[in-house]
């Protein structure tokens, strides 16, 4: 069923409070934002209550070793975490680039560069994870030939902002629905190609390897652009730093060089889960617990 569109009044409502929000933001201390986006993720864990306890069961599936105590400190600190990311990626969209990345410096970027120069392309792997929305803005404005992939907002007017933010990084944002081709033609062309593959999918969408130790619902897609061109695989992650990120890379599969048995979709899906759960597992208070990364596995072996 299609989702029904917001009235045009309620995204003027919407874009208004976001541009009295920015107003605020820009104008505020680092010490303000990370104080004020703290409490606003404490507001927001006590109004999405259905949230909170989703991502509560989630943590309890995945560390089930540690206590109800220990859980719900994880998860409180997770809430205080988005809240603050929110503030500070609204701060960034008012930046110059060479403010970007002042703000968010790369650290291996070597890796990168290495993978970059086999010419085959490089599919960057990123998770919902740290500040990966400021990482995302960061690795547009300071690497060239960068594509990646987003849905577009429900509401136009912030859209229309978030165009004119992407078009001053020379990046290329490709609609979600029309995404395979274009991402597989930016392959062919050298470009870097950003996925984030940490999120369900429908069944027919995907195939069933674990994720932080449970099997999950997992798109394919990267392994098998990876695959079919030849591409370097590099994993990002950015780390929150008081008001400020580092972009990390810090792991590459060159798959020309795989196994025979390695080089198949669902082996390499299973090896990119893997090192996506690994760096979750390092700080778990930065992933979006309060996703429902595990439905449609209930009795899935």
């Amino acid at each position: 069923m299609a989702k029904r569109k917001k009235s045009a009044l309620l995204q003027r409502v919407e874009y208004a409070a976001y541009r009295v929000v920015s107003r605020l933001v820009n104008a505020a201390s680092d010490e303000g934002l990370l104080h004020w986006g703290s409490i606003f993720g404490n507001l927001s864990r006590r109004l999405l209550r259905g949230r909170d306890r989703l991502a509560f069961r989630n943590l309890r599936a995945a560390f089930p070793e540690k206590s109800e105590r220990e859980l719900r400190a994880v998860l409180d600190e997770c809430w205080r975490h988005f809240g603050r990311e929110m503030l500070l990626f609204v701060q960034m969209q008012s930046m110059s680039l060479e403010e970007i990345a002042d703000r968010c410096p790369f650290v291996n970027e070597a890796m990168l560069e290495a993978a970059a120069a086999d010419g085959n392309g490089v599919v960057l792997i990123s998770a919902h994870f740290g500040g990966w929305e400021v990482g995302g803005l960061a690795l547009m404005a300071l690497v060239e030939n960068v594509r990646t992939v987003a849905r577009p907002l429900d509401n136009e007017y912030l859209e229309r902002d978030l165009a004119r933010l992407r078009a001053r990084t020379g990046a290329a944002v490709i609609d979600r629905r029309r995404a395979a081709r274009a991402l597989m033609k930016g392959l062919s062309e050298n470009a870097t190609i950003v996925l984030l593959p940490d999120q369900a999918v429908q069944e027919r969408e995907g195939v069933l390897v674990p994720f932080l130790g449970r099997n999950a619902w997992t798109t394919d897609a990267p392994a098998k652009m990876a695959l079919r061109n030849e591409s370097v695989i590099v994993f990002a992650f950015c780390i929150p730093d008081g008001a400020r990120h580092r972009l990390v890379f810090e792991e590459m599969i060159r798959v020309a060089d795989l196994a025979k048995e390695e080089r198949e979709p669902l082996a390499l899906t299973r090896r990119i889960n893997d090192a996506i759960s690994r760096r979750i597992a390092s700080r778990p208070e930065w992933w979006l617990w309060m996703h429902d990364r595990w439905k449609g596995t209930t009795g899935k072996a």
